[in-house]
């Protein structure tokens, strides 16, 4: 019953999330199309940008990691009444703070452009991000519904919420481009495209939530008082004893969680100051480098999170080293891989995504080395997603704190001086050094607070996917000698080779490991023995 119910949710984050970045995808693909990579597709990143590192900040970042071990632990210790009790007020407060920080947000940076502090090169970012705060108080309510629901062990609602928002975006940007002139009239489209899409975001998984509490949510007090009979009562007290641990939770949480959006801030605010395109391009390397990050790494991180945060409240710690384990083989197994595949379709992957209307071969050229950067940097950005969030399940933060400040220094010095070396090139490679020490800092830690070591434990596996691995490798670089022999126009070359190349190498991949015992071993029995 629990190997069925860990497959289903993993299957069901991983599908939706594949929908979702696929969607994204095709969001970007039609953006940089229409408008192509120029300074109002720049604008318009940079303005989208900062509510969506408030969205990370505290919705997926800081706020939702603080408040599911708090959710996770009440429905344990109380009842699943006296957690969603909590739950209510505590989203109305959170409704309160957030609205309260984008008003404030707003009119101080209307003041700001009033009194001539903001440059005329910044005048449109910040128009645009004024515009979408609104769309920052919407997303971050909508991950605290989304950590109810995954604890309730439903994560289908929160998965595809972004598909929908991912189809209202697009469906603006095509009647943008029919009912508008210019590139202007297309962002005021898009800008309320994001407005709705953050709404719909938040009532899917709402909606869910309130039909899986049965109208607990509003606070049934029969109900409470029945659940409640069986254990102990959930007093005023207890309520603000959860209150204060989730503060103690989060002001770390949040000050690491920063550090870390803040390295992204960093990055594309220097890229902006360089000139029109370089926001565009890491933008793009970025988002094909989260492709692979959020269906893999972040599925798996979504379903073992909760998992990992209810065996330390029920201080297990062999569970709690078993579940880590586990989830760890599982990113190396597949992200590894991917990053291959990434490194060497980077190009191809480019002109079959990007080169359309207003993004041409000049854009794919100067933006394939970034992906190739940004690809090399994806394993080390999933081995610390994962070690992070062993810290939080176990309610401990100042250790990825001190470590995010370390990376947000070297980073933000590297950056300037790479890129007046590389220029936007420069940036990336900054980044990629970041994420390598963030890895290595997070897992010397991890091993010094929870007594286990992570790499050790994958030496079993190392051999037969490095084999898996030279598999992909010799199919790729042999299927692109052959493809340019066939005197096939690059554009169609580039499509035989997603088209082909990438189901061939993962199925030999695949293979290999199977051939090898791997396969069952370390895939299926990481979820089998969950029990």
């Amino acid at each position: 019953m629990f190997v069925r119910q860990h497959l289903k949710n993993i299957a069901s984050v991983s599908l939706t999330t594949v929908l979702s970045r696929i969607t994204g995808l095709i969001r970007d693909v039609v953006f940089f199309a229409t408008i192509g990579a120029n300074a109002f597709s720049s604008a318009f990143i940079i303005g989208f940008t900062i509510p969506n590192l408030f969205r990370r900040l505290f919705g997926e970042g800081a706020l939702s990691s603080a408040f599911i071990p708090v959710f996770s632990s009440l429905s344990e210790k109380f009842s699943m009444a006296s957690a969603l009790n909590f739950f209510r007020n505590f989203i109305l407060r959170w409704s309160l703070y957030l609205t309260l920080i984008a008003l404030l947000t707003t009119a101080l940076l209307q003041l700001g452009a009033l009194m001539g502090y903001i440059p005329d090169r910044w005048i449109l970012p910040v128009k645009i991000f004024q515009s979408l705060m609104p769309y920052m108080v919407f997303i971050c309510m909508a991950a605290i519904v989304s950590g109810a629901l995954n604890v309730f062990g439903r994560f289908l609602s929160a998965s595809f919420a972004p598909v929908l928002f991912n189809c209202v975006f697009i469906a603006a940007l095509l009647l943008g481009v029919y009912f508008s002139e210019g590139e202007s009239g297309i962002l005021l489209w898009l800008c309320g495209a994001v407005l709705v899409g953050g709404l719909v975001q938040l009532l899917l998984p709402a909606y869910d939530l309130y039909r899986q509490s049965r109208g607990l949510v509003l606070g049934s007090e029969q109900m409470i008082s029945k659940a409640e009979s069986i254990g102990r009562t959930f007093s005023p007290d207890d309520e603000q004893a959860a209150f204060k641990s989730f503060w103690s939770l989060f002001i770390p949480s949040l000050l690491g969680a920063a550090l870390l959006q803040i390295n992204i801030l960093v990055s594309r605010l220097l890229a902006h100051s360089l000139d029109d395109t370089s926001v565009s391009f890491l933008y793009v390397s970025s988002r094909l480098m989260e492709l692979p990050l959020g269906i893999f790494t972040l599925a798996i991180v979504t379903v073992f999170f909760p998992e990992m945060s209810r065996a330390f409240v029920d201080q297990s710690r062999s569970v709690f080293s078993e579940i880590a384990h586990r989830g760890m083989h599982c990113i190396v197994l597949i992200v590894l891989p991917a990053t291959l595949g990434l490194c060497l379709l980077s190009r191809e992957i480019l002109m079959v995504l990007f080169q359309w209307g207003q993004f041409n071969v000049s854009n794919v050229q100067a933006t394939a080395p970034i992906v190739v950067i940004y690809a090399l940097a994806l394993p080390f950005h999933s081995i610390a997603t994962f070690c992070v969030r062993c810290f939080y399940s176990a309610k401990s933060m100042t250790v990825p704190v001190r470590i995010s400040l370390v990376l947000l220094l070297l980073n933000t010095i590297l950056s300037l001086i790479f890129m007046s070396i590389w220029g936007v090139y420069g940036l990336a490679l900054a980044n990629l050094i970041a994420a390598i020490l963030h890895a290595q800092l997070l897992l010397s830690a991890t091993t010094k607070a929870f007594s286990i070591s992570l790499v050790r434990g994958l030496k079993p596996i190392l051999k037969p996917m490095l084999f898996g691995m030279a598999a992909i490798a010799i199919i790729c670089i042999l299927g692109k000698f052959f493809l340019a022999y066939c005197n096939l126009s690059e554009k169609l070359s580039a499509m035989w080779a997603i088209v082909t190349l990438i189901p061939l190498s993962a199925c030999s991949y695949f293979f290999v490991l199977h051939r090898l015992g791997i396969a069952n071993q370390q895939i299926w029995e990481l979820l089998r023995q969950q029990k």
